[in-house]
């Protein structure tokens, strides 16, 4: 496998070249992934998706290079930080483990192969703490630039929000260059009590790109993640959310919309682990399919024995453009409580006929009526999020995106 081949040759390097105490902690996770190797459809977790596919490559791994926009507070550029602002407690990964700001634990080997293989190549990455009471909007650009013809980025982004922080967090992750990219990003946040978090992640579209992401969430007592995804589509895309809510009072959101066309590939998977009483969750995703795409949610609630008075709510909504477009939506409910409100639910189906026919009476004609239409069933989405600014240059975006029935 040649991508295996690769990655062990480059974290070979890097550990020549290491000169840090995490050494051992990045040989474990990386013994880790090449014991367990790549995930298949074999395995039920990813039953829908091939990661495996990305084995045939030879990927290189990217390194940094200056770039700079004022628009952003903070930018990485292959996982490392180029730019950074003042006042504002952060740095890279390895230098807050050594300074005590973040504990090492972050880099022990985890369950999942990817997150292995993201700890084993945390060279850089960057953290962030958001001091107690404090109110900041922070925006990131996560760039991915490809000077090489295949390469691979291992973005690490970990926030911790001390107690009764707000903050609102924009990541956009980008893609410049014409080859072929691996991106295998982390983001990670520890949410204290009463802190809230709305986190906007931004995934543009990159048709030659296979992309394996894990957005994390630890939260406390009374703490609040919001999170909206949107997703433009790639070649493979694989997106898992793991939320736990830990203490009482802990509420979390998570919005979604997932655009993909051609003969792109896109995975959502999210978890939201109910650990304690009286704690809430919402998600609500959304997907347009059009060409011979292929889409996947599945959404599972965990509500442990002690997690009494939960109430959840878990919903998926598909609109295919094309009789040629697969959406694979599997909604899950495990309850070990007997004192809970779940409900999910998953719908899959085509623009509104009667409604099309009715914009055209009106003069549109079907590419403008169908646009209509497709505005409507994103705006929902969008609206939630609090940034009025932000919530317009998303819609820009998205309209720009849209997937048609070809």
């Amino acid at each position: 496998m040649k991508a295996i081949e690769q990655f062990t040759a480059d974290f070979e390097n890097i550990m020549k070249l290491s000169d840090d105490n995490l050494s051992n902690l990045r040989k474990d996770s990386f013994d880790e992934f090449t014991k367990s190797g790549l995930p298949t459809r074999k395995e039920e977790y990813w039953k829908y998706s091939d990661p495996s596919i990305i084995s045939k490559f030879e990927f290189e791994l990217g390194t940094a290079s200056k770039h700079d926009e004022d628009e952003y507070d903070i930018i990485l550029v292959n996982g490392n930080i180029v730019k950074a602002p003042n006042g504002c407690k952060m740095g890279s990964i390895p230098d807050g483990i050594n300074a005590g700001d973040i504990t090492e634990r972050l880099l022990e080997k985890k369950e999942k192969t990817f997150l292995n293989l993201n700890n084993a190549f945390t060279t850089n990455g960057l953290y962030v703490i958001l001091n107690e009471n404090s109110k900041q909007t922070i925006k990131i650009l996560n760039l991915v630039k490809n000077e090489k013809a295949i390469q691979a980025v291992h973005p690490r982004i970990v926030v911790i929000a001390n107690r009764n922080s707000d903050s609102h967090i924009f990541e956009e992750i980008r893609i410049v260059g014409n080859g072929t990219n691996f991106i295998n990003s982390v983001t990670e946040f520890f949410i204290e009590d009463g802190a809230s978090v709305e986190h906007i992640i931004v995934d543009d579209y990159a048709n030659d790109t296979y992309h394996v992401s894990n957005v994390c969430a630890k939260q406390s007592k009374d703490s609040n993640f919001t999170s909206h995804n949107f997703s433009m589509g790639k070649k493979f895309a694989r997106r898992d959310f793991n939320i736990e809510l830990n203490e009482s009072g802990a509420n979390c959101n998570l919005f979604g919309l997932y655009l993909v066309d051609e003969e792109n590939h896109i995975d959502h998977h999210t978890t939201i682990e109910h650990k304690d009483a009286h704690c809430n969750s919402n998600e609500n995703y959304k997907g347009i399919l059009g060409g011979k795409s292929t889409g996947v949610f599945n959404g599972r609630i965990h509500v442990h024995p002690d997690a009494q008075k939960t109430d959840a709510i878990q919903n998926n909504r598909n609109l295919l453009l094309s009789d040629d477009a697969i959406i694979h939506t599997k909604p899950e409910l495990e309850i070990y409580a007997d004192d809970v409100k779940c409900t999910h639910g998953a719908t899959v189906g085509q623009l509104d006929e009667r409604a099309l026919f009715y914009l055209r009476s009106r003069g549109l004609n079907t590419t403008e009526s169908q646009r209509m239409l497709m505005r409507a069933y994103v705006g929902e989405v969008i609206d939630e999020i609090s940034n009025e600014q932000i919530k317009d240059k998303l819609m820009e975006m998205i309209l720009d995106r849209l997937p048609n029935g070809d």
